[in-house]
C-alpha cells in the first residue's frame, strides 16, 4: 500500500470516527431529550390519576378524560393504566390492555421512576408506578412509546444518510489534499528511483513552499551528486590504478622474457634480474600505497590513543633520512608539545608522505624543514621544501590519486602520485585537514591541521 493511499485511509477514518460520536451524541442526546418530556408528563399524569384513585377507595381506576401525556409535538398519547393491590393483584385496568395488563412482578422497578416494557398486544409501552394514598395499592400509568421509536428511527436514518455521504465527501477532500501534499514526495521518489535504475542525471526540481520539503529535495540533490562525482572518481581511480599497473608488470613481464628466450652469461641475467626486482620493487609500493589508501578512505574504527605530534614527525623523518642522503637534502624537523587523539601509525604515515614528497622535488643540496605549534584548538605541522612549487591551478589536484603534474611527470620522481592523497585522508579521518600554500620564496609548504585533545 503506497503512502499517499495510508495517507487517504489514516484521514478518512479519524473524520469518520469524528463524525460517528458527533452523530452519536446528536442521537442520544434528542432522544433522551424527547424522553424525559415525556417521563416527566407521565409522572406528573400518574400522580394525578392515583389521587383521584384514592379518592374513589383506592380499589377502583377512574382514568380521566384529560388528555393523555405528550410526547414532544406528537400530541397527546392514550392512556394505560392498571391498579394492583401490594400482593400483585389486579384491581383494575384500562380497556387499552384488552384485559391483560401486565404482572406487577414484570414491572415492578423503583417507584416513582419511568420504564420500558411491553404490553401484553405487543405495544412497546414507557411507564411508571406510584402508590395510592393513604391505601396499599399501586397504580401503572403508561403510554406507547411508538412516536418516541419512530423519530428515533427517522433520526437514525436520516444520520447514517448524512453520515455515508460526509464519509464519501471526506474520503474526496482527503484525495484532494494528500496528493496535493505530496505531490512534492512523489516527485522525489520518482527522481530516487531513476537513480537506483543508474540515471545520475536525474535531479529534483521542487520549488515548494514547504520549508522541509525544500531541504529535503536539496539534500537528495547534493547526495545524488556526491554519488555521481564518487562513481566518476572511482571510474577514474580504476583506470589510474590499472595504468599505473600496467607499466611495471610490462617491463616485469619483458625482462623475464627476454632472459628466457636465449642463453646469457652470468652478467646479462643479473641486469635482467635486477630490473625485474625494480619493477617488483615499484608493483609492491604500489600496491602498498593503494591498501592504505582504500584503508584509510574507510575511516578504519581501530583503536585510537593520545599521540604527540613532535614524536610521530621526528620518527617520519628518520624514515626517509635514506632517501634524503641519496638525493643530497636535508631534512630538520622541529619539536613542539602537542598531542592529539588519534592512530599513531596513520600520523606517522602522514608526515612520511608529506617529507617524501617534499624530498623527492627539493633540489641537490636542499633543505626540508618541518615544525609543530598551536593554533587555537589545533596543531598546526609545516613541511616545507626549496622545491620548484606547484602552479595555483594545481594546488587542489595534487591531492587526487595519481594525479601529478606537468612538472613532476617532467622530472619524473618515483611514485604513482598517491602520497599526498593518503594523507589528506588520514588528516580528514582525525578531523583535520592538508592543504598546499606557496612559500614566500621558491617551495611549497604542506600544512597539517589536527583537533588537539580535550584535555589540553
Amino acid at each position: 500500500m503506497t503512502f499517499r493511499r495510508r495517507l487517504v485511509i489514516a484521514a478518512t477514518l479519524l473524520t469518520a470516527a469524528t463524525l460517528g460520536v458527533a452523530f452519536g451524541a446528536v442521537y442520544f442526546t434528542v432522544n433522551r431529550d424527547q424522553e424525559r418530556q415525556l417521563d416527566a408528563a407521565l409522572l406528573a399524569e400518574a400522580k394525578e390519576e392515583a389521587r383521584e384513585a384514592a379518592a374513589l377507595g383506592g380499589d377502583e381506576l377512574a382514568i380521566s378524560d384529560r388528555p393523555g401525556p405528550a410526547a414532544n409535538d406528537v400530541g397527546p398519547l392514550t392512556k394505560y393504566g392498571a391498579l394492583y393491590s401490594t400482593d400483585g393483584a389486579v384491581l383494575a385496568s384500562t380497556p387499552t390492555f384488552r384485559g391483560q395488563p401486565p404482572q406487577l412482578a414484570w414491572v415492578d422497578g423503583r417507584r416513582g421512576e419511568p420504564f420500558d416494557f411491553w404490553a401484553g398486544n405487543n405495544e412497546h409501552l414507557r411507564g411508571v408506578l406510584v402508590d395510592v394514598p393513604a391505601h396499599r395499592a399501586v397504580l401503572l400509568l403508561a403510554a406507547p412509546r411508538a412516536d418516541l421509536d419512530g423519530d428515533a428511527a427517522f433520526l437514525r436514518r436520516a444520520m447514517l444518510l448524512v453520515f455515508a455521504a460526509a464519509a464519501a465527501w471526506a474520503i474526496a477532500i482527503a484525495y484532494w489534499i494528500v496528493r496535493r501534499l505530496t505531490r512534492d514526495h512523489a516527485a522525489i521518489a520518482t527522481v530516487a528511483r531513476q537513480v537506483a535504475a543508474g540515471d545520475l542525471h536525474a535531479r529534483i526540481a521542487v520549488a515548494s513552499s514547504d520549508v522541509e520539503v525544500a531541504q529535503l529535495a536539496r539534500d537528495v540533490n547534493e547526495m545524488i551528486e556526491r554519488l555521481s562525482r564518487l562513481l566518476a572518481a572511482q571510474g577514474t581511480f580504476i583506470a589510474h590504478a590499472a595504468h599505473e599497473l600496467r607499466a611495471p608488470l610490462t617491463t616485469l613481464y619483458g625482462e623475464l622474457s627476454h632472459a628466457v628466450r636465449r642463453s646469457r652469461d652470468a652478467e646479462a641475467y643479473r641486469q635482467s634480474i635486477e630490473g625485474a626486482l625494480e619493477s617488483a620493487k615499484h608493483l609492491t609500493v604500489l600496491a602498498d600505497d593503494l591498501l592504505a589508501l582504500a584503508r584509510v578512505s574507510a575511516e578504519p574504527s581501530g583503536p585510537r590513543e593520545d599521540v604527540d605530534v613532535a614524536s610521530a614527525l621526528e620518527h617520519a623523518r628518520k624514515l626517509v633520512v635514506a632517501e634524503a642522503d641519496a638525493r643530497e637534502v636535508t631534512v630538520k624537523a622541529g619539536t613542539g608539545a602537542a598531542v592529539v587523539h588519534g592512530r599513531r601509525a596513520d600520523l606517522e604515515r602522514l608526515f612520511r608522505n608529506l617529507l617524501e614528497n617534499a624530498v623527492r622535488h627539493s633540489p641537490k643540496g636542499g633543505v626540508v624543514g618541518a615544525e609543530v605549534g598551536r593554533e587555537g584548538g589545533f596543531v598546526v605541522a609545516s613541511v616545507v621544501d626549496q622545491g620548484p612549487g606547484v602552479p595555483e591551478e594545481d594546488r587542489e589536484r595534487i591531492f587526487e590519486p595519481f594525479y601529478r603534474g606537468a612538472r613532476a611527470q617532467a622530472h619524473d620522481p618515483p611514485g604513482a602520485g598517491l602520497g599526498l592523497a593518503i594523507a589528506r585522508q588520514i588528516a580528514r579521518a582525525h578531523g583535520g585537514e592538508v592543504a598546499l600554500r606557496q612559500a614566500a620564496s621558491a617551495g611549497g609548504v604542506f600544512v597539517v591541521r589536527l583537533p588537539l585533545t580535550a584535555k589540553q
